[in-house]
């Protein structure tokens, strides 16, 4: 969890200053869970001590920034994001057989999917951004196109 709340804090500190409660608040309401103190203030620390974030005291909070070492590694971990995806779909299908846990080797074979038509996790992306009526009507509007395609020739560039 380290490296990810790590990666969480310079992401959004990408945006905006935050303070560590700010940042424990984030990663609650996107996450559905909050972080321990004790595991946000120590990163954010190591994070400043290894110069990719800057802290301001503003009263009795600390506000922390992104540095321009910590901008740097942003930009690059956006470059190598498809690396990043395929590691942890390794690490997560290395946990599912080490656990025998069917239900996460079907989820590994379901990410496979996303790996070789990588249009559908932008589509449910999208979609998860408008309204759920809209969004059931273009997967319907798909779904119709999908249906008329017989074999992998007829469909060819009607998609």
């Amino acid at each position: 969890m380290k490296s990810m709340l790590k990666m969480f804090i310079l992401k959004h500190l990408s945006s905006k200053p935050m303070s560590g409660y700010d940042i424990m608040k984030e990663w609650e309401q996107i996450l559905g869970y909050k972080p321990s103190a004790g595991a946000v203030y120590p990163t954010l620390k190591g994070l400043e001590n290894d110069g990719f974030i800057k802290g301001v005291k503003k009263g009795r909070k600390t506000l922390y920034h992104l540095a321009p070492k910590g901008k740097n590694f942003i930009e690059e971990i956006i470059k190598i994001k498809q690396e990043f995806y395929e590691k942890m779909h390794s690490h997560i299908l290395a946990t599912a057989e080490i656990f025998n846990d069917r239900d996460l080797k079907m989820f590994c074979k379901r990410e496979g999917m996303f790996k070789k038509y990588p249009l559908l996790l932008k589509i449910i992306l999208k979609l998860e951004e408008i309204e759920e009526e809209k969004a059931r009507a273009i997967l319907k509007k798909i779904y119709e196109e999908l249906k008329k395609c017989k074999g992998l020739r007829k469909c060819k560039g009607k998609l």
